[in-house]
């Protein structure tokens, strides 16, 4: 089944994302959701919820992430299915919001220190780790 395609770039903040999703064919919600939940998506029912008690940078790294899912129709129960969805939502999400260029510039600006580094780029510290886990490790091999 081909991809659901969305356009959000690195630049746009919560607010902009979330007015941009809702015209996607997908209903997006904020509630309180159990702890160490951020995000859910729900594709018999095409919904995004983002829990409603995270700052703007939580929810706008995770409104990203569940619209990965939701763009490779992630539905599963199946835990291997379920993990290689996750690892590739988790790359794709962190591929778009730390762009290349830009982290080449203010990662030496910030001597390596990945808590000035995401707060320069508006993410967290998960989409940091996982941008140089798995998106800065396969371009030093590319």
């Amino acid at each position: 089944m081909p991809e659901r395609d969305f356009h959000i770039d690195c630049s746009m903040t919560y607010g902009d994302m979330r007015r941009y999703a809702e015209a996607l064919d997908v209903a997006i919600s904020s509630e309180l959701l159990p702890a160490g939940v951020k995000g859910i998506y729900d594709e018999n029912l095409r919904m995004i919820i983002i829990d409603r008690s995270l700052d703007y940078t939580q929810k706008r790294c995770t409104l990203v992430h569940e619209l990965f899912h939701w763009s490779y129709f992630d539905n599963s129960c199946d835990p291997v299915l379920h993990a290689k969805a996750e690892k590739r939502t988790r790359r794709l999400t962190a591929e778009l919001l730390v762009p290349a260029k830009r982290f080449d510039c203010v990662d030496p600006e910030y001597e390596g220190d990945a808590a000035l580094i995401a707060n320069d780029m508006n993410v967290t510290m998960q989409v940091l780790r996982d941008y140089k886990e798995l998106v800065l490790d396969r371009r030093q091999y590319a």
